[in-house]
């Protein structure tokens, strides 16, 4: 089925300079050499790999996007890609709201440019509003506006965009939309075929304080997607993994997998080979495709 993986994949959030310097590759990131990126990752071992949108505001096709969705497809590297950060669909300004439905409406031309699946984005916040429900249904709209607007706007591509879908993500600070449950809501309200979660598994732990960690973390979210959304979209999850740093109000900053902060990958991987689940797992510690190659190499010895 479409969105479906051939197999468990592992890759990053972006790469580290330094550590592409010392493979030979370009000299820098931004001028011409993104294209270099699948066949560096999967020299590593690696075959997945997420394109942050961040702060860009602007996007369009170039000769660099079309060598780096061939070398996508020439190194087996599944792409993924991140819209930008300042996206909210919760806005209570007209205007923001109608920017991010406009910003994410772009982000699937860039998908389409750049051989990406799946667009990851932000819902939004809780702000001052106390209708939780009216929030979520502002998502939705916002979602549905911006497949429409995608649409109209790139009229050339409308037909790619059927192969894209649109993963919510789970939030690690408080203030923020994107529990399971709403998550699950939001994909189930949309429809499974635009939109399935992207579960932060280091999100959903921070966002519990912590209190809730080993398998008792993973298995009831797997349950309570099969459950809601159907044992295929389970089965093909986009997953960010990362260990987290936590205060009263949940996620405070990143770290390096070897920290003692949580939360452990290793009962992730039980679960997955258990179920045989085949999820793309992208890395977003500070240590990028290092930590990458790390996990990819613990779930090779666990497999």
């Amino acid at each position: 089925m479409l969105f479906d993986n051939d197999k468990i994949r592992i890759g990053p959030t972006g790469v580290k300079k330094d550590l592409f310097f010392m493979k030979g590759r370009a000299n820098t990131l931004r001028r011409g050499k993104r294209f270099e990126i699948p066949e560096y990752l999967s020299s590593m071992g690696l075959n997945a790999y997420e394109f942050s949108a961040g702060r860009m505001a602007k996007f369009s096709d170039s000769p660099i996007y079309e060598k780096f969705r061939v070398n996508s497809k020439k190194f087996n590297v599944a792409i993924s890609i991140h819209a930008p950060y300042y996206i909210s669909l919760t806005s209570e300004t007209p205007e923001t709201y109608e920017k991010s439905i406009e910003r994410l409406a772009r982000t699937y031309a860039w998908a389409v440019w750049l051989n990406a699946k799946r667009i990851v984005v932000h819902p939004g916040t809780y702000g001052k509003s106390k209708m939780k429900r009216n929030l979520t249904q502002m998502i939705i709209d916002g979602i549905n506006s911006s497949i429409t607007l995608s649409k109209n706007l790139y009229p050339n591509i409308k037909e790619k965009f059927k192969e894209i879908c649109l993963c919510p993500e789970t939030m690690g600070k408080l203030g923020q939309i994107g529990s399971a449950d709403e998550i699950i809501e939001i994909c189930n309200e949309v429809g499974t075929n635009k939109t399935r979660p992207c579960i932060d598994f280091g999100h959903l732990y921070t966002r519990n304080i912590g209190k809730i960690i080993g398998k008792n973390l993973y298995m009831p979210v797997f349950e309570k997607i099969e459950q809601n959304l159907g044992k295929n979209i389970v089965e093909n999850l986009h997953i960010h993994y990362s260990k987290i740093e936590y205060t009263g109000k949940g996620e405070k900053m990143h770290h390096s997998n070897d920290s003692s902060w949580g939360p452990n990958i290793e009962p992730l991987f039980k679960i997955i080979k258990e179920q045989g689940y085949k999820p793309i797992i992208i890395n977003e510690s500070p240590e990028l495709e290092t930590d990458a190659t790390k996990l990819m190499d613990i779930w090779k010895k666990m497999s």
